[in-house]
């Protein structure tokens, strides 16, 4: 099948911003591991739709999994309810390097649907799917059936239109999760496509039928100031002075601050 959410919608733009850590972890949670994932065999290039926060970092495995878990499952094959989570774990966070572990392993999208056949779950939601898959790798497990990576994708340009379509959908803090919804509801085949045409009615100021998370429109706000700093030609180095200047603890919340009041129309104290 055509995953054409293998878009490089983690690209990896403005090689130049060189991100905090902190920044670019949190940033990743939601949006990196799935975008970065789904853009392998991809190559279509969409100069900056994500923004400087977007940047695909590299992510050391959190240590969410207890020591004495073990893998269980029923007699029908069917997966045991899933380790519990550390009380100091972000459930999130988890569930993310779990889907990121699935596909690191050479797993796609249509081996979710064959898994959620042989496990009896719900195909309608491969999501958690690739989520049990993970968690099973993550533990040592082999899983029933070999992977069968998403065919690549013919490298192509993304037009301007699009780009403003995907650029309002991610601005706006939804994430590959809600586009996955998104399609349900509007009976889209392809989840890229309930993007752009998210985006589309974004553009047009209507409202949608599924919201994003708190969490992400937050990230997502971050992301757009950052990317309107480096726009107006700031560098990490800048970002520096301005956080003394601010009295800030760190270069990231100097870059957002900037971001802030260049898109309001003000200027900073210092010139890029």
């Amino acid at each position: 099948m055509t995953d054409r959410d293998q878009l490089r919608e983690a690209f990896e733009t403005h090689e130049s911003n060189t991100p905090d850590p902190s920044a670019v972890y949190a940033r990743v949670q939601e949006l990196s591991q799935k975008y970065k994932r789904r853009r392998r065999g991809a190559q279509i290039a969409a100069g900056g739709v994500l923004g400087a926060g977007l940047i695909a970092g590299a992510i050391n495995l959190p240590a969410f999994l207890p020591a004495n878990d073990t893998v269980g499952t029923t007699s029908a094959g069917v997966p045991a309810a899933a380790p519990a989570v550390s009380a100091s774990a972000d459930p999130g966070k988890a569930r993310d390097t779990q889907i990121e572990a699935y596909y690191d392993a050479g797993f796609g999208y249509d081996d979710a649907g064959r898994l959620a056949k042989i496990w009896k779950l719900s195909d309608d939601d491969r999501v958690a799917v690739k989520a049990e898959a993970g968690r099973r790798l993550l533990l040592g497990e082999t899983l029933p059936i070999n992977p069968t990576p998403d065919a690549p994708v013919e490298e192509r340009t993304i037009s301007p239109q699009d780009e403003a379509r995907f650029r309002a959908f991610f601005n706006a803090g939804y994430t590959w999760t809600e586009a996955e919804k998104l399609a349900k509801v509007w009976k889209i085949a392809d989840p890229s496509d309930a993007k752009l045409e998210a985006g589309k009615r974004l553009l047009a100021g209507q409202e949608l039928p599924v919201k994003p998370t708190k969490e992400n429109v937050a990230a997502a706000l971050e992301s757009k100031r950052a990317d309107k700093f480096f726009q107006a030609g700031y560098d990490v180095s800048d970002a520096v002075k301005l956080a003394k200047i601010w009295k800030l603890k760190d270069a990231w919340g100097a870059k957002v601050e900037g971001g802030k009041r260049l898109l309001a129309g003000q200027t900073l104290p210092i010139q890029p």
